[in-house]
């Protein structure tokens, strides 16, 4: 879980629009936040992601839901404010349900710092506040099929990949080819991305980057042979921001 991007509200969203909305919901209870520009900002909010679990929407029956943070069944009134609406998966949303988050609050991944109140101990969410240990029981998110096991796959998948470019870089001398170091920092470059806010189950991914011996030897052996580039200091300040802690 990380923390999403603000982004305003649509421009079709007005005032007007929304007390339109609001009144045909509590008429009605048509779905009145199935618009299409409600949809596409709310991806835009979540680089394409649930808000919660970080599983990519539109990727194996992962589709895209609105989520209302307050839910709909106690607060009609906020049927289509902007900041009550999230992306959010259809198992996350079912987890969550008509959960009272004005009574028992978890957190918001807009307007709360996930890192704050989460860490990550083998590929399980633990929580270091109330608020993590509410939200990781109401969204369920040590989920071990749906959840846990695919954070393992891929810090799995990170922890080799590191390691076998450490191998390389090792291998490469002081004075390498230029084709070695480009393949050097692509392959880097790949693994760093894992960890942005645009992957699937980035928080784990960026956790387990910055964890790892390897990544640091590797970065060191670049910085001396002054392979490390600007582009790779963007991306690591990217995974800073997507990581958690390992401890309390």
């Amino acid at each position: 879980m990380i923390r999403l991007l603000t982004i305003p509200s649509p421009a079709e969203l007005t005032d007007e629009v929304v007390q339109k909305l609001t009144s045909s919901y509590k008429t009605t209870g048509t779905e009145v936040w199935q618009q299409p520009y409600i949809r596409k900002a709310l991806l835009e909010m979540s680089a394409g992601k649930c808000c919660y679990c970080e599983t990519k929407l539109g990727e194996e029956s992962k589709y895209l839901e609105v989520e209302h943070f307050h839910p709909k069944k106690y607060y009609p009134d906020e049927v289509v404010t902007w900041e009550n609406l999230l992306p959010v998966c259809k198992r996350c949303n079912a987890h969550k349900s008509s959960h009272n988050t004005k009574r028992e609050p978890i957190i918001h991944p807009v307007t709360d710092e996930p890192k704050t109140h989460l860490r990550l101990t083998n590929y399980f969410l633990k929580a270091n506040t109330p608020l993590g240990k509410t939200t990781i029981e109401v969204v369920c998110l040590n989920d071990i099929n749906r959840l846990v096991t695919p954070r393992f796959q891929l810090g799995s998948q990170i922890i080799r990949e590191l390691e076998e470019l450490l191998d390389m870089v090792t291998d490469c001398g002081h004075y390498p080819a230029v084709k070695q170091r480009n393949k050097v920092v692509g392959k880097l470059t790949v693994l760093l991305s894992l960890g942005t806010r645009f992957a699937k189950y980035s928080a784990t991914a960026a956790t387990i980057i910055l964890g790892e011996d390897s990544y640091h030897q590797t970065k060191q052996l670049l910085l001396k042979n002054n392979w490390w580039n600007e582009g790779l200091t963007q991306l690591e300040k990217e995974v800073e921001c997507c990581a958690l802690s390992t401890t309390k």
